[in-house]
């Protein structure tokens, strides 16, 4: 009787699932190690450190937010004025938004942001949503949605409050804040003036 050749272990399925697992874990720990050295972040934008902390600034007698001046902002360039008017709460319903304080600075971009701090006051029983869809500002005949990223839950009588941000060119000077309600719509005369 003719002898058995021993078959390879290349042949059997547990040694194919075995080199399998092998690449597998060879491709994977290749890529985990190129991420951590950056490899893949060539478009992403860097993240920004720059905090924002006028979320308490208080008002001159003449409504404007007084700039705080050298901080975070395109080239540290000192804040700009925003005068608000003396009625800072608008409510609809069970829904109120209260203006807490405004800046403006520059834009890396040329323009200039001009940033919201607002609190919402959900007086009803169902949760409402604090975010962006909410806030619109004219400047200069032309409407700007923000570009914050504002999207929060306010709980059934809470409140919460959040920043709106909008980039707007940097001749505007007169903007209006409209805050829209399902009942309607808040409009919010403001000035912006440089430093």
């Amino acid at each position: 009787m003719a002898e058995e050749k021993p078959t390879s272990w290349w042949a059997t399925l547990p040694g194919l699932l075995t080199a399998a697992a092998a690449v597998i874990t060879a491709v994977t720990g290749l890529l985990l190690g190129l991420g951590q050295l950056g490899m893949f972040d060539a478009g992403k934008p860097a993240a920004s450190t720059a905090g924002s902390s006028a979320a308490g600034a208080s008002a001159q007698p003449d409504g404007t937010v007084p700039p705080s001046g050298a901080g975070s902002g395109a080239a540290n360039s000192p804040e700009w004025a925003v005068a608000l008017p003396a009625e800072r709460r608008y409510r609809a319903a069970d829904v109120e938004y209260e203006i807490l304080g405004a800046r403006a600075r520059p834009d890396v971009s040329g323009k200039i942001a001009v940033t919201f701090t607002l609190r919402c006051t959900n007086h009803g029983r169902y949760d409402i949503n604090f975010w962006d869809s909410t806030f619109r500002l004219n400047a200069s005949g032309v409407s700007h949605s923000p570009d914050s990223g504002l999207n929060e839950l306010v709980a059934g009588d809470a409140s919460k409050s959040g920043d709106v941000r909008f980039t707007i060119p940097a001749d505007t000077r007169d903007a209006v804040l409209r805050i829209k309600f399902a009942e309607g719509e808040g409009t919010v005369q403001i000035a912006i003036s440089p430093p």
